[in-house]
């Protein structure tokens, strides 16, 4: 059975940073989220902080990961950033503050021939990255979007590998 992952990345004591790992917990809170998929049963949910290289055996070989942190693109607070997977191994945008760690999972997984089928780094442009435990205001008002924008790429993929609605 095909499998996918939604990885977020991220500090949880660091505002906008906490991004990746709030979606996950968004997603793993309510099911319904997901449920509307040809296959909820095929998504996993990992909360990979800013571990880097120990999470490579969770995503090697996948038909669709979405990596899910801040990115630093130069656009307005909360502004939708969605990458091609590669554009992260090349550095042709700065992610966030463990950019280096981000980049080097990509990148292991591309030299190990593990590359999965399809890879796309979606976040949010932060406002601000300092302790603290919310969201920014804008940050926090792009989440239901980032959500559905996720959802969306599930849902492609699913049916473009012949799933169907279980």
């Amino acid at each position: 059975m095909p499998q996918y992952t939604i990885l977020g990345l991220g500090n949880r004591l660091e505002t906008d940073e906490a991004l990746g790992a709030l979606v996950i917990e968004a997603f793993s809170r309510d099911a319904s989220l997901l449920a509307g998929l040809p296959s909820p049963a095929s998504v996993d949910l990992l909360d990979g902080g800013t571990v880097g290289l120990g999470l490579l055996p969770y995503l090697m070989d996948l038909d669709g990961l979405l990596v899910v942190d801040v990115i630093n693109a130069g656009e307005a607070p909360g502004t939708l950033v969605d990458l091609e997977g590669e554009s992260v191994i090349r550095h042709d945008v700065v992610m966030s503050v463990h950019d280096l760690g981000a980049s080097e999972l990509l990148g292991a997984l591309h030299v190990m021939e593990a590359w999965p089928k399809r890879v796309r780094v979606v976040g949010m442009e932060p406002e601000r990255i300092e302790l603290g435990l919310e969201l920014s205001e804008p940050v926090a008002a792009g989440l239901p979007g980032l959500l559905t924008h996720l959802v969306s790429y599930l849902q492609t993929w699913q049916r473009e590998d012949g799933l169907a609605a279980s």
